[in-house]
């Protein structure tokens, strides 16, 4: 795959999960899809992300993610000097350690969670506070965010610890890749001790539903769910169906909280 067309699909699904913070540079965008199966050229690509308390001004070099990093300008709106120096301090890491990876995925959703604690908002853990001591038969649901789920050994390995764990959720492959656990709360600690053991480029719980009855319980059993797949490596699932999957049972907020959209 070219320099270009992995900008591209970098860019694609950006705008999937996050269609209204997004404004493109035309020009830019029209360079990079005449461009996108030419390995000899490598034009740039510039975006910027509109957050409501900062805007990020990106641009991805020629040779952006091969041997350079993403170059991003901030400008924020009502932070402090000490809040946008952690925003830096917080970029820096993901920046160095991941040449050769798209990032920018990575960049936001950290800046999101970062935003959302600024703001007290309790959205990302929904009663993590004054939550009940756990009884026996306390159920809880639990939703993981990974950069990407490829692995046949890991979706395997989940796929066994659910059924000795009488767990029930999904797995959605992919990049990005989801998990959803539901099941007694003492079966989900072992699941998770388990899943965190295995070595992840980005693992987050994302959000947790920690004292649930049997009555809110949402699925039957464990699978993979697999929908419409796009991009130049049919790696991206179609976010709008799993919206749909997850509105149909009820579920649509947990989508907002897992993308912050």
């Amino acid at each position: 795959m070219t320099l270009t067309q992995q900008k591209l699909d970098e860019l694609e699904i950006i705008e999937s999960i996050y269609p209204e913070k997004i404004e493109v540079d035309t020009h830019d965008l029209i360079n990079c899809q005449d461009c996108a199966n030419d390995p000899e050229k490598h034009p740039i690509l510039r975006f910027i992300i509109k957050f409501d308390q900062l805007h990020l001004a990106v641009l991805l070099p020629s040779t952006y993610p091969e041997d350079v990093s993403a170059e991003i300008r901030i400008t924020w709106f009502g932070l402090g000097s000490s809040d946008g120096s952690q925003i830096y301090d917080l970029m820096k890491p993901i920046l160095s350690e991941n040449k050769g990876e798209c990032v920018i995925l990575m960049i936001m959703s950290e800046l999101t969670d970062f935003l959302s604690d600024l703001d007290n908002n309790e959205q990302l853990s929904i009663n993590s506070q004054d939550t009940p001591a756990e009884v026996h038969e306390c159920y809880s649901r639990v939703w993981y965010y990974a950069h990407h789920i490829y692995s046949r050994e890991k979706r395997t390995n989940m796929l066994r610890w659910s059924k000795e764990l009488c767990l029930n959720g999904f797995i959605l492959p992919g990049k990005p890749g989801i998990i959803c656990i539901e099941g007694l709360k003492k079966n989900y600690k072992e699941f998770n001790s388990r899943v965190r053991a295995m070595n992840w480029q980005l693992l987050k719980l994302q959000h947790e539903e920690p004292t649930l009855s049997s009555d809110e319980l949402k699925f039957k059993d464990f699978k993979e769910l697999i929908f419409d797949v796009h991009g130049r490596a049919n790696n991206h699932q179609d976010l709008g169906q799993f919206r749909t999957f997850l509105t149909d049972l009820g579920l649509e907020i947990v989508f907002h909280v897992l993308f912050n959209v």
